[in-house]
């Protein structure tokens, strides 16, 4: 009885099996990569609108921060707020915030009413608006009551906060935490 000895036959054959394996494996990833791939660094348009949901004619405050990597400063793309403005009833601004790309986190206070004015309704009395950020394609919108006062703890006033961690303008998510917050809308 002959027996062959196949030991060490074979070997290159193997070596090029494995080799075109790596090689797929690595086009597979790259292909992967390519269609689920979240651009970090293409911007996206970021407007707020506020709109008085109240019975009548009232002023209106909001202040927008930039907090990514901790911190937190004024947005200096856009509008950042800060300033009393007074709508009618139905009427809305739209500000815009400025372009921002994936891995921004920011925060949006507001308030209903300036507590220096005379009169309920400009104090925010009774008053109420409509907040609604938009992101790129996606809007989230929510609503703050009056009064608000710097000068009271706490204010009254509300704070929102965004993370965009999306890339070419969807899906952009955001998270929104909703807190009372004790301090002033700063330099209101």
């Amino acid at each position: 009885m002959i027996i062959k000895d196949l030991r060490g036959q074979g070997g290159a054959e193997y070596i090029l099996l494995f080799g075109a394996i790596i090689v797929i494996a690595i086009a597979a990833l790259y292909i992967y990569v390519s269609y689920f791939r979240i651009s970090g660094d293409e911007a996206v348009d970021v407007t707020l609108t506020i709109t008085n949901t109240g019975p009548s004619k009232s002023l209106f405050i909001y202040e927008a921060n930039n907090t990514t990597g901790g911190g937190s400063r004024h947005i200096s793309s856009g509008n950042p707020g800060n300033r009393f403005f007074l709508l009618q009833p139905g009427a809305s601004s739209t500000f815009s915030l400025g372009r921002m790309t994936a891995g921004t986190s920011f925060t949006i206070e507001g308030g209903v009413g300036d507590p220096r004015r005379g009169a309920d309704d400009l104090r925010g009395i009774g008053q109420r608006g409509l907040w609604t950020l938009r992101i790129g394609n996606q809007t989230y919108s929510w609503t703050i009551n009056g009064p608000y006062d710097y000068r009271k703890n706490p204010t009254g006033s509300v704070i929102m906060s965004f993370s965009i961690s999306g890339g070419k303008g969807s899906p952009f998510r955001f998270s929104a935490d909703q807190l009372r917050v004790r301090g002033n809308v700063s330099g209101g």
